[in-house]
């Protein structure tokens, strides 16, 4: 890996992280691995990230921005209207399978990392898929569509980071029509009872006040 200069630093030691965690394994992400990776001494990774906990919640910190930044890119170019996240998901997510590409699966690498070595450095995480999590529930769908949509996806996404099951071209063209199917219908039940969506809506909401 090329030695970067100035402030490119911190990003390119979290890459070094990520490339570690990717080839050798979670249990292989030390200071003294990511300074070897990068050709950096371990008192140069020290000056920017001081401890293993530190760069391990930096490297949550950027994959959770850049998680964020991609579902709320996705959400502003799809037509508003009743499930606007959910669409925006599966377009943005199921287009494709080229689009998973190794660099995003080595991006996963942060949220193992952090429940290996602290789980509660999974915060800035947690808090991105809290807030997807209400989107997708105040969708303007019937209560568990829009959260259904969203399980789909991250479960295909474990498929594929964890090697549980092979995730090709077919695999997302089948789940994104079945998908597409059960939000055309929900979206047609909400036009034809605006009533009955609205009350479920108001539930979900109202139970999520109050955990």
């Amino acid at each position: 890996m090329k030695r970067p200069d100035g402030d490119q630093i911190p990003n390119a030691l979290l890459d070094a992280a990520g490339a570690v965690v990717a080839r050798q394994g979670i249990a292989s992400l030390t200071l003294d691995a990511v300074a070897a990776e990068i050709g950096m001494s371990k008192g140069g990774v020290l000056h920017h990230f001081p401890s293993k906990d530190r760069l391990v919640e930096a490297m949550v910190l950027r994959s959770a921005e850049g998680w964020r930044a991609h579902f709320m890119r996705a959400y502003e170019h799809v037509p508003p209207g009743p499930g606007r996240m959910a669409r925006a998901l599966l377009h943005h997510c199921l287009s494709d399978a080229k689009g998973w590409t190794r660099e995003l699966q080595r991006s996963s690498s942060a949220c193992f990392a952090a429940l290996a070595q602290n789980p509660s450095l999974m915060a800035p995480m947690r808090d991105v898929y809290t807030d997807l999590q209400r989107r997708l529930a105040n969708d303007g769908l019937p209560a568990g569509v829009g959260e259904a949509v969203g399980a789909a996806i991250n479960g295909l996404w474990l498929y594929w980071v964890l090697g549980l099951v092979p995730v090709d071209q077919a695999l997302v063209v089948r789940v994104r029509r079945a998908l597409e199917d059960v939000l055309t219908h929900s979206l047609s039940s909400s036009i034809r009872n605006p009533t009955r969506a609205s009350r479920r809506g108001a539930r979900v909401r109202s139970a999520g006040g109050r955990r």
